[in-house]
Order: structure tokens, then sequence, then C-alpha cells
């Protein structure tokens, strides 16, 4: 288990050694096979582990790191399999029902830990969810210490997918990350504990515009429903700072690049430092859950 800078979350908790695969126009850059790549060449790791993450071997259950969140002694909002997917059609239903029972024993023994669990494949979650779910009162695992998230990134993703997101029991949260194009979520957002959305970041990461962001934030205000602006990504608008003096003073000159939007506008890559978090002059923190920060 692993502190995070991801702004939402205290820990990553990612008890499978496994090898994504991408899934949608939003894993182009995907930053969890970049690592995976890396790892997959660590000899400190164990032989089995390093197959996994390179692909050529079975995903494996890292069984000190499924105990790991009882070793914590505070509450914490924990990020679960955030390297690679809990629902990845290739993870055995004993490593999700495994991962649920740590969930279910932190929750009977007050740990006072919150799980959030993103998916892109929401079909194999509302199947194992369910699962879980129908087998409960004999298990005792219970979802009051779990949201459930569907991460997508334009409107056709939330089209195919959020229909199947909806009916997953328990409590759930929307991530629109990376931010690809403007979504209108519908009457289903009424239904949902939060949207986070965010930038791409990283190599080849793509500029979103800000209206992206500020459509998502004035839905989620009409719906009553907390927003939290994850971050810019790695390009920052012209209308989010001024750019008269120098618009490229995080990059050298020979680097600098911008994209210009139909209306004109221009959005120059300045890194994600500089790029930060703000939105139209502020931050927008709000959630359902409540983190050590």
């Amino acid at each position: 288990m692993n502190k995070t800078p991801i702004e939402y979350l205290d820990y990553t908790w990612n008890p499978i050694a496994m090898r994504c695969d991408r899934c949608s126009p939003g894993c182009l850059n995907c930053w969890h096979l970049r690592t995976a790549d890396r790892l997959c060449k660590n000899p400190s790791l164990p032989e089995a582990e390093r197959l996994a993450l390179a692909g050529k071997g079975p995903f494996i259950l890292r069984e000190r790191e499924l105990s790991a969140p009882l070793r914590l002694k505070k509450p914490s909002v924990i990020g679960v399999q955030f390297m690679g997917d809990l629902f990845h059609e290739g993870v055995p239903w004993n490593f999700i029902y495994d991962a649920y029972k740590m969930m279910a024993q932190c929750d009977f023994l007050k740990k006072g830990h919150t799980f959030l669990i993103l998916t892109k494949r929401p079909d194999v979650m509302l199947k194992n969810v369910e699962n879980i779910a129908f087998h409960s009162d004999r298990n005792g695992i219970r979802f009051q210490n779990i949201y459930h998230g569907l991460t997508v990134c334009n409107q056709d993703e939330w089209n195919r997918l959020g229909p199947i997101f909806m009916q997953v029991p328990g409590k759930k949260f929307l991530s629109h990350e990376p931010a690809l194009g403007q979504i209108n979520y519908g009457p289903h957002l009424k239904e949902i504990a939060c949207l986070i959305s965010g930038g791409e970041t990283g190599p080849g990461a793509r500029p979103t515009h800000p209206d992206v962001f500020r459509s998502d934030r004035d839905q989620c205000a009409a719906a009553g429903v907390p927003y939290f602006h994850k971050q810019n990504g790695e390009w920052l608008h012209e209308s989010q700072t001024d750019f008269s003096q120098s618009p490229f003073d995080a990059l050298s000159s020979r680097n600098a690049m911008y994209h210009v939007w139909p209306d004109g506008s221009r959005t120059y890559r300045v890194l994600k430092a500089k790029a930060g978090r703000l939105l139209d002059g502020r931050e927008w923190n709000d959630l359902p859950w409540v983190s050590n920060g």
C-alpha cells in the first residue's frame, strides 16, 4: 500500500499484480501500462509478479498486500487496484471476493476506511457485485464503506456504459478522466454520490477545454451533487491565467506547444504543476468522503 498524490485519496491498494488492457480512448496514454513496463524489469520483485506485469503470466494475488488495510492506524480513503482494474476480465473471481472480504473485515473492525473502486468495465463490475451482494447475508460483506466508480472520457462512453453502471448496487461515483469531451449525464447524475473530473497528464497528454470542466461543475450544481475538480492536466487555457508576459515560462522555447480551439482560443502546454487545479480562479473540492490530505 502506498501514499498517493491523487488528491481525493490517501492510499492506493493494489493486491493484484496484473497488466491491464486498453479498452477506451482514455487508455491511449495509460500511466498504468508505463508503470507496469518499468516494474516488470525490477529484479527485486518476485518473478511471478514481474511476468504478470509484463503480460506474460497469470495475474497474482499478493497476499501481504491484501491485508495491508488492516495495518493502517488511522481511517483512510483507499483507491482499490488503481494499478489496473479490479474488474478486468482476467481477474479471477476469488481475487475479487478476497478483496471484498478484506474491505468487509475493515468495516467489521471499525477501521474507518473508505474504499473507492474505479472501473472501465461496468458489465463485469455489475455481475460480480450482484454476486457478492447475493451472498452477503452469509459472509457478512456489506457495502457501507465502499464506493463503486465508473471512469469515462466522452459522451459515447457514458451513453454505452452509464446505463449498465447505474444498475450496480451501493454508493456510486463518476470519474470524467481524462476528460476528452463534454458529457451530458442526464437524470442519472442525481443518483451519483459525486463527480470527479480532470485533464490528462504525462507523455502525450491531450488538452481539455475548461468548458468541459465547467459543464461538469454546473450539472453537478443543478443536480445537487458534489463536484471535485482534480486537475487541469498538462495544459492551461488562456482564460485561466494571464499569458501576456510569457506563456511558456514552464518550458524551453523549442518545446513550447499550444492548441487552437474552434472558437479561436488557445490552450498552452505548461505541464501539470503550472496547470494546477484551479477552475475559474478557485478549487472545487466537494466530496462525500474525507481524506487525511
